[in-house]
């Protein structure tokens, strides 16, 4: 196996480290929100193809434009003070509860990540 596959592996066997970075982070910017793994991780069927989908469910608001900057600042939150390595290969969704509803009925398997 090359080293680059061996060395994204080893990023997807730390996925729930990541994902806690990530949701501290999340509930640092956002307040209350649930965190979910989604996705081939949830699901144990990684590839080297695989990242690590984190579902953030803000509650009660609508999301609108401002969806990619709040994936920016949780990202930047994560890595700087939470350790995040910057090139972790996370994905964040980050949804309203309407749209949550969809993402947890269609995930075969979601992993709740508490606070």
């Amino acid at each position: 196996m090359s080293s680059w596959v061996n060395y994204h592996f080893e990023h997807l066997r730390r996925w729930k480290e990541y994902a806690e970075k990530v949701a501290k982070a999340a509930r640092e910017i956002l307040g209350e929100v649930d965190v979910y793994v989604i996705g081939g991780v949830a699901e144990n069927r990684t590839t080297i193809y695989s990242d690590i989908d984190i579902l953030i469910v803000v509650k009660g608001e609508r999301l609108g434009d401002e969806r990619k900057k709040l994936r920016i600042k949780i990202l930047e939150r994560a890595i700087d003070v939470h350790g995040l390595p910057w090139d972790a290969p996370v994905e964040l969704h980050i949804v309203d509860e309407k749209r949550a509803e969809e993402y947890l009925r269609l995930a075969k398997e979601a992993i709740k990540i508490n606070p």
